[in-house]
């Protein structure tokens, strides 16, 4: 079983990595934390794996700590690219407006893990953004996909057992 810790990492609100009141600029690391961020019922944390060894560093979300980069259409299915290198369907993805009425993305397994969506991707997407009197929806050549007002912001706590 994995070690679970306070991995003294906080995701501001801006999208700074800060570790211990400095901000992560290598971008192999933040690379690294991207492609390891997982969900679990009581927050974010970075997998990490030295061969049998492995821990659990659990981090403090002010700010979306991923981010959609890049949109393409292949067979009629929008794609995306994350900063963590994943390709995602639209069709394995919850699009919803936070708190601010900007557009995020989450996995629809998930709650807490949350992707921001760039600028360049919203541009492409406002193409195809639509309101009806059921809401925001994506109208798509495949069929309507409702966008959520959710009202939430990217925040995700500590468990309890690394709070102070």
């Amino acid at each position: 079983m994995a070690r679970r810790l306070d991995s003294e990492i906080k995701v501001l609100p801006n999208g700074d990595w800060i570790f211990r009141d400095a901000k992560i600029e290598q971008k192999d690391i933040l690379e690294y934390f991207r492609k390891n961020l997982k969900e679990a019922e009581d927050g974010i944390y970075i997998d990490n794996q030295y061969g049998e060894f492995s821990e659990n560093g659990y981090l403090e979300l002010f700010g979306y700590p991923l981010n959609l980069i890049r949109i393409w259409e292949k067979d009629g299915e929008f794609y995306f690219l994350s900063d963590s290198g994943e390709e995602l369907p639209l069709s394995s993805l919850q699009i919803a407006a936070d708190s601010e009425g900007e557009l995020f993305a989450r996995k629809k397994d998930h709650l807490f893990l949350k992707y921001k969506i760039a600028r360049n991707v919203s541009a492409t997407l406002s193409e195809y953004l639509f309101e009806s009197p059921q809401g925001l929806r994506l109208i798509l050549k495949s069929g309507e996909v409702p966008i959520l007002e959710t009202g939430e912001q990217p925040n995700v706590s500590l468990p309890k057992e690394f709070q102070k």
